[in-house]
């Protein structure tokens, strides 16, 4: 799982027989938009609401990249993200984080990828999806310059980084040219609402919202209201999340002690990016095959572009993560 265990009704203290079924809110909720911009000093004209995370990434970057344009992307990477722009045809163009670095990001060479393909927008993610790995203070700096060096936008998913104490911030708040994209759907317990938003400056909405206006035009009235209600909650839905990250991390590093895998220890989050253990199968995938037959589910690497890699996911109660561990050792002790 990716996302921490559904909050209830109860955890955003909010009775659904008080839901309104005609209420209209256009580009929605103003207190939403209001207690994002309180939290984070934000110009409250510089945030767009939309149907989900990937929705407000998808509104960013096909009004930032255009038909046609050409989009740098982090490998291993979240690509759905990157797929959805196929739409609009742009040159998807890769460069690398490598397991050997920690997933550390090679500055001179993601500049000079952007250089060589004259890109104008950059996609990342922080925390890392799907290692877990966050933004150092140099990378995050490095990004700014390449901004300015390259006349570069970029585009970046945070909706792991509330899982870090303290928040770091949104990293829009550092250039006018990077937009920040987070939600209520994996930290906060809430996803099935699909609720979701980007910072930027108010020229940069106002350009994503053009996109929105033609593939949704506004959320559901009923996700709004549910949205108001869990932004509410929003610091205690975050520390709700936080502990069932702490605790799976917990569990399952112990695991590790007896059933050593490679890979990099995340910095936060519900996941991390082990290699295949040697002899567990030709890649990702077959290694799933084999705890399929056990009953568990892990996420192949070359849905993240590395196919000798899987993504685990830790976030779940510890009455479902010890048998999955379990389930998991049999797979390796065979």
């Amino acid at each position: 799982m990716s996302a921490v265990p559904a909050a209830s009704w109860e955890d955003i203290e909010f009775d659904p027989a008080t839901l309104d079924l005609f209420e209209f809110t256009p580009y929605g909720p103003t207190e939403v938009m209001e207690s994002l911009a309180s939290n984070w000093q934000l110009d409250p004209e510089g945030i767009l609401l939309a149907s989900g995370a990937s929705h407000a990434h998808f509104c960013f970057a096909a009004a930032l990249a255009g038909p046609g344009g050409t989009v740098v992307h982090e490998l291993p990477g979240y690509l759905p993200i990157v797929d959805a722009l196929s739409v609009i045809g742009v040159n998807a163009v890769p460069f690398e984080r490598k397991f050997e670095e920690e997933y550390r990001i090679d500055l001179e060479r993601m500049a000079r990828t952007i250089h060589q393909h004259e890109a104008r927008l950059l996609l990342l993610t922080n925390l890392h999806n799907p290692s877990g790995v966050k933004l150092s203070p140099d990378e995050e700096q490095g990004i700014v310059s390449i901004c300015e060096e390259e006349d570069c936008h970029v585009v970046v998913d945070e909706m792991y980084r509330p899982f870090l104490d303290p928040d770091p911030g949104p990293l829009s708040t550092r250039h006018p040219s990077i937009v920040s994209i987070g939600g209520l759907n994996k930290v906060h317990g809430v996803s099935q609402i699909r609720f979701g938003w980007g910072f930027a400056t108010p020229e940069l909405v106002e350009r994503a919202r053009r996109v929105l206006d033609s593939t949704t035009l506004h959320n559901s009235c009923l996700t709004d209201q549910v949205a108001r209600a869990a932004m509410r909650k929003y610091e205690s839905l975050r520390q709700r999340g936080r502990k069932f990250a702490r605790d799976g991390w917990q569990a399952f590093s112990t695991w590790l002690e007896d059933h050593p895998m490679s890979l990099v220890v995340p910095d936060g989050g519900l996941v991390c990016f082990p290699r295949v253990p040697p002899g567990a199968g030709a890649d990702g995938e077959e290694f799933r095959q084999k705890c399929l037959k056990e009953g568990l589910n892990l996420t192949p690497g070359y849905l993240f572009g590395v196919a000798d890699h899987v993504r685990i996911g830790f976030g779940v109660p510890l009455e479902q993560l010890h048998p999955a561990l379990e389930a998991l050792g049999r797979v390796l002790d065979r």
